[in-house]
Formats: structure tokens, C-alpha cells, sequence
């Protein structure tokens, strides 16, 4: 009798329920990693332009390490891959503004890594392999407008070629079979630059060479034949004046990446999207190739955080991604 009052009252508190429908239903939930980004930046201040990138694109953690040298970042690398899982979503970005010392640290990067720890490894020194990417493919959009169909035997003379996205720029020309001259102030520099990357660029790739230009004869002499001409100097030095481009001859596609005025080509405006600003000149300014870098270098970092093993996102890869983005 006692036992029949007890199961009314809590009948009478809870309603008739049975056991199965008074029992909790537990979900377990799946393990998160974080996405991690490691940034090894060879310069005294890590980019906040590529920071933000890694954490608009996904990450949930971007760690900068500043001022890295080569021989810092085998230790490094080991450390962050073997305290995690098998398989965590981690990605080493490397950059800064020596692009030598990038190549270095990118080969130790790869050579830290063992199966089955191996991660994506991004390289994009100052930006370079992105900003790079987007003019030459830019570049040969706007050819193929003019009736050309690539890049192959064209003269690509890269103005102020001896920084890193001149370097890289240079690269992807010449992996294209086009007729490449760097320039620089400084004679036997330049000269030595470009044999070596005329080495990087590899078998089957045109000849990289190397050429001094201290004046406006000297600019003159070196464009007058080009097909294709990329400024990519520092930032508010004019590299090409508005007489040298008026002696020019048409049938020119012409790209500044200066955003700082003045320009480096005079008359280059930097919201020109195949522009005629010569007779038969057109360019591409700066605004139009940062759009298309800005969306290379999101797509790779997406890519990357989903990427499981080892996979380097270098200049080639970006390219193949710049090229995408335009046929859409």
C-alpha cells in the first residue's frame, strides 16, 4: 500500500512515463581540433596583411614567429607536429622579404617533416608568389584579348626585377618560354640574379637575363622592343616617364604594381583593367592585380586548412589558382 502511494505521487509529479522515456539521451559530440597556422616571417615584424588572412580564411590560430632564420625552424616544426594528432589541421606559412632566405627555410620546413606528421607548408615571401601569380596571369588575359595566345617568345622586361615579386614574376615568364630581362641599378648584381633564377626556373624554361638601367636612355633601350612590361620597383619611385612611353612603339601591355604615387609608369592609373593610356598601350594597375592577389592568396589559405599531408603551396600552385579565378 505504501509502495502504490509512492508510485502515485511521482506519477502525479512527472505524469506517466515510462523508463525509456525518463532515461536522458546522451550525444557525443566529435573532437575539434583548431586550426593552427604557423608564421615564420624572416623579417624584424611579422605582416599583419598575412596575419589576417590566416584568421579571414579560417584559422582559429595564427602564431607569428618573427626575425626566423633557417636554422631556427627544424626544432620548431617538430615540436608543433608531434604534439598534435595525427592528421590536425595545421599549416606552415613562411614569409618575410628575403626571398633567399624563404627558399632555405621552406627546404628545412619540408625536411622537419616525417609520415605520417606531414602537414601543408605555404610560401609566399611578402606576398610574392600571390602578387606575382596575378600579373602573369592577368598579363596573359589581357594578350589573348589582343589576338596572342600566351606568353611564349614574347619579351617580358621586369622593371625593378630584383625584388620578390620581380624574382617570381620572372619565374613563371620564363617557365612559359617568354624572353625575360630583369632590371636593377647595379650591373653585376642583377647579372648574377638572373643566372640563378634562370637555375630555379628549371629545364625547359627560356633564359633569364639580367640588365642595368641608372637613366631614362637606359629604360628606353631596354623597353623599346618589349612586348609585355612589368614595374614592380619600390613603392613612389617612377621608373618610366610619360616621354619614354610616348616614343614607344603599340602593341604593348604594360603593369604597375605601385600603389604609392608617383607610379611607376607615368599616366598609369591604378584602377586600369586592360586600359588603353597610350595609343595601343593598355594597362593593368595596381588596384586591379591587389584584387586578384587578395583572392589567390584567400583561396590558398582555405585550401591549405583543408589539406590533410603534405602539400606546398608555392608560385605554381597560385598561378593555377589566379588562372581559375579569371576564367570564372
Amino acid at each position: 500500500m505504501v509502495q502504490n502511494n509512492n508510485n502515485q505521487e511521482v506519477e502525479n509529479m512527472l505524469g506517466k512515463k515510462s523508463i525509456i522515456e525518463l532515461t536522458p539521451i546522451i550525444i557525443k559530440k566529435k573532437e575539434k581540433s583548431d586550426k593552427i597556422c604557423y608564421f615564420f616571417d624572416t623579417d624584424e615584424y611579422c605582416s599583419p596583411f598575412d596575419t589576417n588572412m590566416g584568421y579571414d580564411a579560417g584559422f582559429d590560430v595564427v602564431i607569428p614567429y618573427c626575425k626566423i632564420r633557417a636554422d631556427h625552424v627544424v626544432k620548431l616544426v617538430q615540436d608543433a607536429m608531434f604534439s598534435r594528432k595525427v592528421g590536425a589541421p595545421t599549416v606552415f606559412f613562411i614569409g618575410g622579404s628575403d626571398v633567399e632566405e624563404c627558399d632555405k627555410i621552406a627546404e628545412n620546413v619540408i625536411n622537419a617533416l616525417v609520415p605520417p606528421f606531414e602537414v601543408p607548408i605555404i610560401i609566399d615571401p611578402r606576398g610574392s608568389h600571390t602578387t606575382a601569380a596575378a600579373i602573369v596571369a592577368k598579363t596573359i588575359k589581357s594578350i589573348k584579348r589582343h589576338g596572342h595566345q600566351g606568353l611564349k617568345g614574347k619579351n617580358v622586361i621586369v622593371l625593378g626585377g630584383t625584388g620578390p615579386v620581380g624574382q617570381i614574376s620572372a619565374l613563371i615568364a620564363s617557365k612559359h618560354n617568354a624572353n625575360v630581362i630583369i632590371t636593377s641599378r647595379r650591373e653585376g648584381y642583377v647579372k648574377d640574379l638572373a643566372k640563378l633564377l634562370t637555375s630555379k626556373a628549371g629545364k625547359g624554361a627560356n633564359k633569364i637575363l639580367g640588365a642595368a638601367a641608372n637613366s631614362e636612355d637606359d629604360h628606353y633601350e631596354i623597353i623599346k622592343d618589349a612586348d609585355i612590361i612589368w614595374s614592380v620597383g619600390k613603392a613612389g619611385v617612377q621608373m618610366v616617364s610619360k616621354e619614354v612611353m610616348e616614343k614607344l612603339s603599340p602593341n604593348k601591355v604594360v603593369v604597375d604594381i605601385n600603389l604609392v604615387p608617383p607610379y611607376g609608369v607615368e599616366g598609369m592609373d591604378p584602377s586600369m583593367n586592360n586600359t588603353e593610356f597610350y595609343p595601343g598601350i593598355y594597362g593593368i594597375g595596381a588596384l586591379d592585380i591587389g584584387k586578384l592577389k587578395y583572392n589567390v592568396e584567400k583561396e590558398i589559405f582555405k585550401e591549405a586548412a583543408l589539406t590533410r599531408g603534405k602539400k606546398n603551396f608555392d608560385y605554381n600552385i597560385a598561378f593555377d589558382i589566379a588562372t581559375e579565378l579569371l576564367l570564372k
